[in-house]
C-alpha cells in the first residue's frame, strides 16, 4: 500500500505534483483499505513523477496543499463505488475506479458546494475536502454508469459526516468530503487491484 499523506490546511493554495513515498501494505477488513500515515514533520516532496501510482505531499503548516496523483488512467476508468468506514482513528472515504486511478487533487474549500452542472447547492455551509479527478469516463460505450449508488453517502460522523458527489459530467468527477470540525488533518494516497484513492480524515 502506498503511504497516506498528511497535511493540515487552511488559506491560500500551494500546488505540488508529482512524487512518491511508497511502502508495502495490505487492505483491512473493513470497507475500505487500512492504515494513515502521521508524519511528524513537515514535509514536501517534489520532482518527476514515479511509474508507481500515488502522490506523497505532507504539510503540517497552515495553507491549502494541493495533491496530484503521478499516475494517468485511461479515461475509461469509471467510478465504481464510493464508500465510507472508520480505520485507525481516521474516518475514511475510498473511491473505487474500474481501471487505474486517474489523475486527482485533494483541496480544501468553505461550503456550500454546487452541482457543477446545474449549480443546485448541494452541501451546506462548512468545510470540506474536495477530490476533483480528471479525466475520467461517465459511462461506457453503451451508455451506462459503473456506479449505480447514492449521490450522497453518510460518513462515518466524527470526522466526515458525508461524501457529496457533486459532479460527474464532462470528463470530471468531483466528491465533497463534509467534514465535522475546522482544520482536520487528512492524509490522501492511492491504492492498486482495484484502483482506488484513499483519504482518511483523523478524528
Amino acid at each position: 500500500m502506498h503511504s497516506r499523506t498528511t497535511r493540515a490546511l487552511s488559506g491560500a493554495t500551494a500546488v505540488v505534483l508529482g512524487a512518491a513515498l511508497t511502502a508495502c501494505g495490505q487492505d483491512g477488513p473493513v470497507t475500505a483499505p487500512s492504515g494513515i500515515a502521521r508524519p511528524s514533520s513537515v514535509t514536501t516532496v517534489t520532482g518527476a513523477a514515479p511509474s508507481s501510482p500515488g502522490t506523497t505531499v505532507t504539510s503540517t503548516s497552515p495553507g491549502t496543499t494541493t495533491s496530484t496523483s503521478a499516475s494517468a488512467g485511461p479515461t475509461t476508468t469509471m467510478l465504481k463505488d464510493l464508500r465510507t468506514g472508520a480505520r485507525d482513528g481516521a474516518d475514511r472515504v475510498v473511491l473505487e475506479f474500474t481501471g487505474a486511478v486517474p489523475p486527482y487533487r485533494v483541496t480544501r474549500e468553505a461550503g456550500p458546494v454546487m452541482d457543477c452542472g446545474s449549480g443546485a447547492v448541494l452541501g451546506g455551509p462548512g468545510e470540506y475536502l474536495v477530490v476533483r479527478v480528471e479525466p475520467v469516463a461517465i459511462f461506457d460505450d453503451d451508455g451506462n454508469a459503473a456506479y449505480a449508488g447514492e449521490r450522497t453517502v453518510a460518513g462515518p460522523g466524527r470526522a466526515v459526516s458525508r461524501a457529496i458527489i457533486t459532479c460527474s459530467f464532462e470528463g470530471q468527477l468531483q466528491v465533497a468530503l463534509k467534514l465535522t470540525g475546522n482544520a482536520q488533518r487528512y492524509a490522501d494516497s492511492t491504492l492498486t487491484g482495484p484502483g482506488r484513492i484513499v483519504v482518511d480524515v483523523q478524528q
